[in-house]
């Protein structure tokens, strides 16, 4: 059988609509793998002048898309602006990174997902924790029994930024993590949720088919940054703090041993590597597996809306 010739590489011009603070991350990102050959041109759009000010790294800056030349956009705008933001562009040919929320709500997300298809372009959903190398190194100690059974899953993120005027902790933070654990459980769909707190810092808890548990804890405003992962199985647990890429803890009988764990590129640039490789093999005419895939992307923003309406509080008006 005659071998698959390998993709050419295809140098993109890339886009990015909105320039605030995760902006300006794609935008330090997309100007190293500029650097190395992977982007021709990063045109940065945003109504705003001190976000085009500011997008020093920028080849170019517009106030809007109209005729911008760019083969993916990325769209690190308001989140109440993806799905129609998303939908648009794609409607234009250009391929889109949405980053989270892909909607507001499980239809509204869903309408994007059949616009993808409808227009036959790459989409990917920023959900970039699946890219994260001890997330790997988890599954795979998982597959080979290093833990024995999962018992529990924990997920914190606390992190010492004021919550923002009209914001909800569990749509800004809780998404990663809601994502990251059916991710862990092999994309298991959770039975139940259940949550305490408010907008600015909640607990949630998920309830697995396994009679597994994920807790989730996040919040704005705390008195220092935590960004933790763990995993507790019947023989061993893994911990690990998500802003180390190079490695996570194994505990076991009382001991804590350090498991290094291969760091070629953080998230966020692993994460753009892959769509840009989605988009080199679309251009060749051949298959592209979108991480996270649809179904995946689809049951986050349903599994996020259900905690949202699990709140004690009523969202204000």
């Amino acid at each position: 059988m005659k071998a698959e010739a390998p993709v050419a590489q295809i140098v993109l011009n890339v886009a990015i609509l909105g320039c605030g603070r995760w902006g300006q991350n794609h935008l330090r990102t997309l100007s190293d793998l500029r650097d190395c050959g992977l982007v021709n041109s990063i045109t940065v759009v945003d109504p705003s002048p001190v976000a085009r000010i500011s997008a020093t790294l920028a080849d170019e800056v517009r106030e809007n898309i109209d005729g911008v030349e760019a083969d993916l956009v990325i769209i690190a705008t308001p989140s109440s602006f993806h799905s129609s933001q998303a939908k648009e562009l794609m409607a234009k040919g250009y391929h889109v990174l949405v980053e989270k929320p892909l909607g507001c709500c499980e239809a509204e997300a869903a309408q994007v997902l059949a616009s993808a298809h409808e227009h036959g372009r790459v989409m990917g959903v920023g959900l970039l924790l699946r890219f994260h190398p001890a997330v790997a190194l988890a599954k795979r100690m998982l597959a080979k029994g290093a833990l024995g059974r999962l018992e529990s899953l924990r997920f914190v993120r606390r992190t010492t930024r004021a919550p923002p005027n009209e914001g909800n902790v569990i749509e800004a933070l809780g998404v990663h993590a809601i994502d990251l654990m059916c991710h862990i459980m092999s994309e298991a769909e959770p039975s139940a949720v259940h949550v305490e707190g408010d907008f600015v810092e909640a607990r949630i808890a998920l309830e697995f088919p396994h009679g597994i548990e994920a807790l989730i804890d996040i919040g704005w405003g705390s008195s220092a940054e935590c960004r933790t992962v763990s995993l507790i199985g019947s023989n061993a647990s893994l911990k690990f703090d998500l802003d180390v890429h190079d490695s996570a803890v194994l505990i076991s009988q009382n001991k804590e041993t350090i498991v290094p764990c291969e760091a070629k590129h953080s998230p966020l640039e692993a994460e753009l590597r892959h769509i840009i490789s989605g988009i080199e093999s679309h251009k060749a005419g051949l298959s592209w597996i979108a991480v996270p895939d649809y179904g995946a992307a689809l049951r986050g923003v349903r599994w996020t809306e259900r905690a949202v309406q699990a709140m004690p509080i009523s969202r204000p008006h």
